[in-house]
């Protein structure tokens, strides 16, 4: 009896540990911004996690996106700035020593302990709709200071990779010093050939870039009238893609803008659509051989998890709007495999070391186990349920960004691939105007927003 109440204590534990399932957590927030949850009573309950402190992050970001979709702009950048001032004061700021101690009970049992820090497309993220958000509610000063903000991220992305690269050449030297180095990293090598195999379906670049971020603080500016500062920010992303027609079109009509006293005949629609669900992170298992004995030669078999990326479909792939079909000017899918690629090797060498302390503590409770098993099923429960790998994301952001620019006459059609009429309307056509689009499937009606300035 006394050996089932031990086992029913760690079980207890495990409900305790603040662990929950994190895949369940994403579905939610999925669906929700899929369908457009817009109940008062769900905002509110986000609203009181985030005033309690708990995981303030990925509940800001995920609740600020389905807010943002219902339309209450308000609502959305309240849990945008509380991600924010999270990510300052939790991440940024965070002391020495609480970094020292995350590390050291990462290693022992698993990250999914502590509140989600985010990634570094998701804060550039955070400004650019945040600025959208104050367009939306013809607050263009606050707008320019987010879109100000994320271009200084931008900025730093840079200095951001240089420095996580060289983290983990560190990570991997210090992990050289184990006696058993040689012999557990070996594990590595079937990570290795698993990942070599995932980023065969990415295009993952070696410097971190996020041109829609960079487009849209350029139509920003446009539209606010300072066509100096959006020839400027559009000219880097004709740079990085200097043979493409489209962007060419428009790089012509942001330098009229700024060379010229500008022409009451030529207003444009802008259009930006954001199609179907980006990747979503996933996991898999691999059971490997750790030495927990190396004069003896000794081996124990465990299974470990890693993180990885997993692919989701597109919407609509692309629209067509007054007979002008959009084409892409980001893929989030490759944005995202970027940073993850960069963080790989530290992540890797942490879920071998993870790997490790889980196999030294299963085999010695089970050499020394006074309890006839039960205390080494028991740790082997626990072990097992906090040893897993981290997939807490911002999920519903988009799969592919994409635009188009034509003249404002007065009316707009936006049309599917097959032809089928999404919306269509009248737009004033004295003013220039963003038309947005957001599409999650095709099966579900897309939110259309029109900004005009």
């Amino acid at each position: 009896m006394y050996h089932k109440h031990l086992l029913s204590g760690l079980l207890l534990a495990l409900v305790f540990s603040g662990c929950v399932s994190q895949k369940s957590a994403n579905l939610n927030y999925e669906k929700a911004i899929e369908i457009g949850v817009c109940d008062q009573n769900i905002i509110n309950e986000k609203k009181a996690l985030v005033e309690k402190k708990d995981d303030v992050i990925y509940t800001g970001l995920n609740a600020g996106l389905m807010t943002r979709n219902c339309g209450d702009y308000n609502a959305s950048n309240y849990f945008f700035d509380a991600a924010e001032e999270s990510y300052k004061v939790d991440v940024d700021l965070e002391d020495t020593g609480s970094k020292v101690g995350k590390t050291v009970v990462g290693t022992v049992l698993s990250d999914t302990l502590f509140d989600y820090d985010g990634s570094l497309y998701e804060r550039i993220m955070v400004n650019v709709y945040k600025g959208l958000n104050f367009m939306s509610l013809n607050d263009f000063e606050n707008a320019r200071v987010e879109f100000n903000r994320a271009l200084l991220r931008q900025d730093k992305a840079k200095d951001y990779f240089a420095a996580q690269i060289e983290k983990s050449r560190d990570e991997i030297e210090k992990a050289k010093k184990d006696p058993n180095y040689q012999q557990n990293m070996k594990n590595a090598e079937q990570a290795n050939a698993y990942y070599d195999t995932l980023f065969k379906e990415f295009s993952a670049s070696e410097v971190f870039t996020n041109p829609y971020a960079t487009y849209l603080a350029s139509v920003f500016f446009f539209m606010d009238k300072d066509y100096v500062n959006a020839a400027d920010k559009f000219r880097e992303i004709v740079i990085t893609h200097p043979d493409d027609k489209n962007f060419e079109a428009i790089d012509k009509i942001f330098k009229s803008r700024a060379n010229s006293v500008k022409n009451n005949d030529e207003n444009y629609i802008f259009l930006i659509y954001e199609d179907g669900m980006g990747v979503e992170k996933d996991s898999f298992n691999l059971t490997i051989p750790f030495l927990i004995d190396f004069q003896r030669n000794q081996f124990a078999s465990t299974s470990i998890s890693f993180p990885t990326l997993k692919k989701r479909l597109p919407s609509y792939g692309m629209l067509n709007v007054n007979g002008v079909q959009t084409y892409e000017i980001a893929n989030f899918d490759n944005i995202i495999a970027t940073e993850f690629k960069t963080e790989l090797p530290g992540i890797i060498a942490q879920t071998i070391a993870q790997g490790i302390v889980k196999t030294v503590i299963n085999a010695a409770v089970a050499k020394n186990d006074p309890t006839g098993g039960f205390l080494s099923i028991g740790v082997s429960l626990v072990t097992a349920y906090v040893t897993k790998s981290d997939i807490r994301s911002w999920t519903g952001l988009p799969k592919t960004a994409q635009v188009a620019v034509l003249k404002n006459d007065g009316k707009f059609e936006l049309r599917t691939p097959d032809n089928a009429i999404l919306k269509s309307g009248e737009i004033d056509k004295n003013r220039d105007a963003i038309v947005f689009v957001r599409s999650f499937n095709a099966q579900s009606a897309p939110q259309i927003k029109i900004i005009q300035r």
